[in-house]
Order: C-alpha cells, then sequence, then structure tokens
C-alpha cells in the first residue's frame, strides 16, 4: 500500500485489483474505483479497461457510459483489443453529445507522471538476488553449572 500512496502506478493497480477481489472479506467496488482511476490516470491500461467496466456497469461508480467509452477507448489506444470491443459497443448506446464530449476527454487525455522515488527503488545491499542477512542475536552467557545434591541416604 506504501507504494501506491507514493504514487507507483503498478501498485494502485494491485492494490485496486485486490479490493476488486475481496480475498474472503467480500469486495470493496468503491476502494477499487478509486485506486483504478488513479492508475488509469497514470495509464496504466488495465486500470483503464476495468474502469470502463466499473462505468459501463456501475459498480462502485456512478454508471457513466461516457466515462466508460472514455476508459475503454484509452485502453484500446494501447493495444486492448477487448477494450476496443467494448469500446464499440457502449459507443451504440450513446447520444451524440455524450460521445463527442467523451473523444474530446480522449484527444486531451495525458498521463500523470510517476514520481521518481514511486518507481526508481535502490536495490538492498547486497543487491535483490542476495539472501537478507539474519539478525544478530544476542549471545547469551553460558548457564552457570547446576550443583548435583548428594542423594540422601
Amino acid at each position: 500500500m506504501l507504494a501506491a500512496e507514493r504514487g507507483n502506478a503498478k501498485a494502485m493497480h494491485n492494490l485496486a485489483v485486490l479490493d476488486a477481489d475481496g480475498g474472503g472479506k467480500g469486495p470493496n467496488y468503491k476502494s477499487a474505483a478509486v485506486w483504478f482511476r488513479k492508475a488509469a490516470d497514470h495509464g496504466i491500461a488495465d486500470s483503464q479497461y476495468n474502469l470502463g467496466i466499473l462505468y459501463a456497469r456501475g459498480i462502485g461508480v456512478e454508471q457513466n457510459l461516457a466515462e466508460s467509452f472514455k476508459w475503454f477507448s484509452l485502453a484500446a489506444a494501447q493495444g486492448d483489443s477487448d477494450a476496443a470491443r467494448k469500446r464499440d459497443d457502449v459507443s451504440k448506446r450513446l447520444d451524440p453529445q455524450s460521445q463527442a464530449a467523451a473523444k474530446l476527454a480522449i484527444q486531451t487525455f495525458t498521463p500523470e507522471p510517476q514520481p521518481d522515488d514511486a518507481i526508481n527503488v535502490a536495490a538492498p545491499a547486497g543487491g535483490w538476488d542476495s539472501s537478507p542477512a539474519a539478525p544478530k542475536q544476542a549471545v547469551k552467557p553460558a548457564a552457570k553449572p547446576v550443583k548435583q545434591r548428594a542423594a540422601a541416604r
């Protein structure tokens, strides 16, 4: 979660997927929509596609076919053929004014850059493939010898 909060778009997408899945406690589509939107704003095609689905169905967000068209279009522009098909399906349901507004939003969309500190992480000492150093344990003093009692006679 820290990476997502720092601006790492892939982490944002992954967090959204976890929210949508629910991990055994039920999905949280409102939170998923927030994180998908943040990642989509950074240009993550899978988040754009998923946001298109949420807007088309009104899941976690208010249904908005123009927004759905926009996000499917942006994902399709990155080569997502499923998004292109869904964009075309949604397009058939849009009135001309909404479609024109959505197309303008697509033309003016510019992905937000990710902060350098969110995507450029310094390698740990010894590199990524080395085993982490085992924590040093405090050395316990040697146990005192136990005095043996003489057996009672």
